[in-house]
């Protein structure tokens, strides 16, 4: 396969640039290296179609272009105290809207609000014909039918070429408060992080660093709401502390770039759990040296780094072995799925439908 790469810088540049491709694969700023494989196809950046399109404050909604970063977007609704409460991944690296909903990587703030396929309302995408497909729409209530811009969240690029999105928004939270507890068993933290997802606390993000033993749990709200839930957290497990802010950032900054382990280049494998299945894994991953692994949404998520690529075939024995799914994120691989993948009948069908050329690679 070709691997240049190509960034057409409009529209119709775009749907040119696939009409020409044998097979393509559209890409932002490659902030997920493993995603990005020119062996698959030959890679379309949309990182000149970027930008904000419209933003409509009072109505918490906002469409941009798919390769405009992050950041940017950040910014602009910080202006007015407003932001995207699922904490996107990669932000200071560079991502971009399209690669965060093709992706389909949320960070911590899911576990209160959900995910990205939780806030996206609109989406607009170049099928494998060239045609400009639009599903949902730029507000809230959108009509029912065939819900494309959640369909296309975690779709990898297989299915098409975004090319804007629109998104709701939520208000900041005035302050921000995070407790760490530490955690005599990987067994109690699950145990710990069960009864805050139940408890009237409503946390923001609920998650566990194994190699400290340490539950951090986020919340958000008005400062006096937030000082009262803190003491009565701590008067429920008098064993943890309140992090000042300087602690408490960097901290969720390490999750949100995924900087957290101590390798310089690592391997990164995404693993959606549960809370049995994360102390299966972490059962595993205890007789293996050289693997760093991070906790999030109350056991929901298992993020796995590894020093390098060589590991990788031991990891994807044991996913299989325990039926779990793995999504190589970040590393130089021959495929970004590992483990246990089921596969769907549905998908094909519609990817067939949208592709029908087989101008992007198959799922």
């Amino acid at each position: 396969m070709n691997s240049d790469l190509v960034a057409p810088e409009s529209v119709p540049q775009l749907r040119e640039a696939l009409q020409q491709a044998t097979r393509v694969l559209p890409v932002g700023n490659r902030t997920k290296s493993a995603l990005c494989r020119p062996d698959q196809a030959s890679l379309l950046s949309l990182r000149s179609l970027r930008g904000i399109i419209e933003y409509e404050p009072s109505e918490f909604t906002f469409t941009a272009w798919a390769g405009t970063p992050l950041s940017e977007i950040r910014s602009v609704l910080c202006e007015k105290q407003q932001y995207l409460p699922f904490d996107p991944l990669l932000v200071e690296s560079g991502a971009t809207l399209g690669g965060t909903i093709a992706s389909g990587l949320s960070g911590p703030g899911r576990f209160r609000y959900g995910g990205v396929r939780d806030f996206i309302i609109g989406v607009r995408f170049l099928s494998g014909d060239g045609d400009l497909v639009q599903g949902g729409g730029k507000v809230v209530k959108n009509a029912a039918g065939f819900d494309l811009p959640k369909f296309l969240v975690g779709s990898l690029g297989y299915y098409g070429i975004i090319v804007e999105a629109s998104f709701k928004v939520f208000p900041k939270p005035l302050s921000l408060r995070t407790i760490r507890l530490p955690c005599s068993s990987h067994s109690e933290a699950m145990q710990r992080a069960c009864t805050v997802a139940s408890s009237r606390w409503e946390a923001d993000a609920v998650d566990y660093r194994p190699a400290d033993r340490s539950l951090f749990i986020r919340f958000g709200g008005p400062d006096d709401a937030m000082r009262a839930i803190g003491e009565e957290v701590l008067k429920r497990w008098p064993d943890g502390a309140v992090m000042n802010e300087n602690e408490a950032s960097p901290f969720w900054s390490s999750i949100s770039e995924l900087t957290y382990s101590p390798f310089t280049e690592p391997v990164i494998v995404k693993v959606p759990t549960t809370v049995v299945s994360y102390l299966s894994l972490q059962e595993a991953m205890n007789s293996r040296e050289g693997a760093a692994l991070h906790v999030s949404v109350a056991g929901g998520v298992t993020w796995i780094a590894l020093p390098d690529s060589s590991q990788l075939a031991w990891l994807d024995d044991q996913l299989r072995r325990l039926d779990l799914a793995g999504l190589v994120v970040r590393g130089e691989i021959t495929s970004p799925k590992i483990g246990r993948w089921q596969q769907n009948a549905m998908q094909r069908l519609v990817q067939q439908a949208i592709d029908p050329h087989g101008k992007f690679p198959g799922i």
